[in-house]
C-alpha cells in the first residue's frame, strides 16, 4: 500500500516539474510559407518563415514580426539576373521589433547562401511609419530599401549584403546599426530627407558610404551651389559614426556626384587628417567630384555607436 502511494506522489510531482519545465520554454509555431501575394489586411508572423517570390504588404495593412522569428527567402530568379526576386515591399506598414535577446534574421534558405540570394526589404511609397529594430539582415541584394518612405531603423545588422542599406527620398532616421562584411554599406542619392545617420558601426565593407547621383535633373529643384553650402545641410545629417576598415573607401561619391557631402564630427579609426583622406573618393582623386568635408574629426571612437543592448 505505501508502495502505491509513494508512486502516485513521485508521478505527480514529475507532472508538475513538466508542467513548469514547460512553461518557461519557448512557445513554438508551425513553419509558414508565403508565395507571392498581397497581404491586404493585418498579420503577425512568427517562428519560421519562407517567402518565395514577392510578398506586398498592401495599403492599409500591418505586417508584424515577433521577437525570434526568422524569415528564410527562397532563391527565384526568374529573368536569370544572377539575383533573387524573393521580397518583401511593404507599401503599407512593417513592425519588425526584436529584442537584443530574441533578434528578428532576414537571410537566404540556402543551405549555402550568398549575397543577391534575394532582393530586399523595400518600403515604397507606405504612408505610416514603420520600424525595423533588432534585427539581422543578410544575403540579400540590399538589405533595406527605402523610397518616399517614413522608417525608424535602429540596432540592426546588415551583413553580408551585396548592399546593406539604399535609400532616395525617405524620412529615415538610422541610428545605432553595424554594416559589417558587405559590398556597400550605405548606398543613397543625394534626393532630400530628411535623413539622420547617427551612431553607427559602417566597418569591414568594400565601400562604406557611397553617394550616388540621382539620376534627375536637379536644376528644376534646386541649385546647391548657390548658397555655397554642402546640399546635404539641413537634409541628410551623417555624425557620429565610427566609419573605418572599408577596404576599398570609407566613402565615396559617384560618377558625376559633383555635390559637397558634409560629414563632419564622424571617427575614421584615426584621427590622422592626412591618413582618412586616403580612405575617401572625392574631388581630391577626381576633379569632375565634389568634395566630402570631414573636419571637425571626431577624436576618438563613438563608445556609443553600434548596436546597443537596451536601446
Amino acid at each position: 500500500m505505501k508502495i502505491f502511494i509513494y508512486s502516485i506522489k513521485f508521478s505527480y510531482l514529475v507532472l508538475i516539474a513538466l508542467a513548469i519545465s514547460s512553461c518557461g520554454a519557448k512557445q513554438s509555431f508551425p513553419e509558414q510559407v508565403y508565395s507571392s501575394q498581397v497581404i491586404r489586411s493585418d498579420m503577425v508572423w512568427s517562428g519560421q518563415v519562407t517567402v518565395r517570390g514577392v510578398v506586398v504588404v498592401g495599403r492599409g495593412a500591418t505586417l508584424t514580426i515577433i521577437p525570434g522569428t526568422t524569415i528564410l527567402f527562397e532563391k527565384v530568379d526568374s529573368n536569370n539576373d544572377s539575383i533573387g526576386d524573393s521580397e518583401i515591399r511593404v507599401l503599407g506598414r512593417l513592425l519588425a521589433r526584436g529584442t537584443h535577446d530574441d533578434p528578428i534574421l532576414f537571410q537566404s534558405a540556402a543551405a549555402d547562401p550568398h549575397r543577391k540570394d534575394w532582393s530586399y526589404i523595400l518600403f515604397f511609397t507606405s504612408g505610416q511609419v514603420s520600424f525595423v529594430e533588432h534585427c539581422v539582415i543578410k544575403h540579400g541584394f540590399s538589405g533595406l530599401q527605402a523610397h518616399f518612405s517614413t522608417v525608424n531603423i535602429a540596432n540592426v545588422t546588415f551583413q553580408d549584403n551585396h548592399e546593406g542599406l539604399r535609400f532616395g527620398r525617405a524620412r529615415l532616421t538610422i541610428k545605432n546599426n553595424r554594416f559589417v562584411d558587405n559590398d556597400i554599406g550605405i548606398r543613397f542619392t543625394r534626393m532630400e530627407g530628411p535623413v539622420t545617420i547617427s551612431l553607427n558601426e559602417i566597418r569591414k565593407n568594400r565601400i562604406g558610404v557611397f553617394l550616388v547621383p540621382s539620376g534627375q535633373n536637379t536644376q528644376d529643384f534646386f541649385e546647391p551651389d548657390r548658397n555655397g553650402k554642402p546640399w546635404n545641410t539641413g537634409r541628410l545629417l551623417i555624425t557620429k559614426n565610427n566609419i573605418s576598415e572599408n577596404s576599398w573607401y570609407n566613402v565615396s561619391l559617384g560618377e558625376k556626384q559633383f555635390w559637397d557631402l558634409d560629414m563632419s564630427d564622424n571617427w575614421w579609426g584615426t584621427s590622422d587628417i592626412m591618413k582618412i583622406r586616403q580612405t575617401v573618393f572625392d574631388k581630391r582623386r577626381d576633379a569632375a567630384l565634389g568634395s566630402v568635408i570631414l573636419e571637425p574629426v571626431a577624436a576618438h571612437a563613438i563608445a556609443e555607436a553600434g548596436p546597443q543592448p537596451k536601446n
